[in-house]
């Protein structure tokens, strides 16, 4: 597939996974609803900043290497921002259940940064 169809893809993810987050927030009670539609809500908000966070990212590698190997730059742009939108997610999720502290913020930041640092460590094989 080409990047065009990825970055279309991207875009198009963008738009329904906020319009299903929104029709969550403003249609469903949380103190009635019941748990699958919390979890749908949870899902749809971290596609929605997982989508979102992967475009600014990528349009940012990209500017800022001079727009040199522009496909290399969307896979670590996704898992990046998959790795943000599951912090901010957990997060909202904390404050809901009202255990959210500055310990727990600092656990996920730090959890996701040693993630990343594993995936940037990792040896490619090369088969010849």
């Amino acid at each position: 597939m080409g990047l065009r169809l990825y970055l279309f893809s991207l875009i198009a993810t963008i738009i329904i996974s906020f319009g299903l987050w929104l029709l969550l927030l403003f249609n469903a009670d949380p103190f009635r609803a019941p748990s699958w539609i919390i979890v749908l809500f949870y899902l749809t908000y971290c596609l929605f900043l997982t989508s979102l966070i992967t475009l600014i990212l990528f349009y940012y590698k990209v500017w800022a290497s001079n727009r040199e190997v522009i496909f290399n730059h969307l896979i670590p742009s996704i898992r990046q921002s998959f790795f943000v939108a599951v912090i901010l997610t957990l997060i909202l999720f904390f404050q809901q259940i009202k255990v959210l502290n500055w310990w727990i913020v600092a656990l996920l930041v730090v959890t996701m940064i040693f993630l990343e640092l594993i995936f940037r460590s990792k040896k490619t094989k090369k088969i010849i």
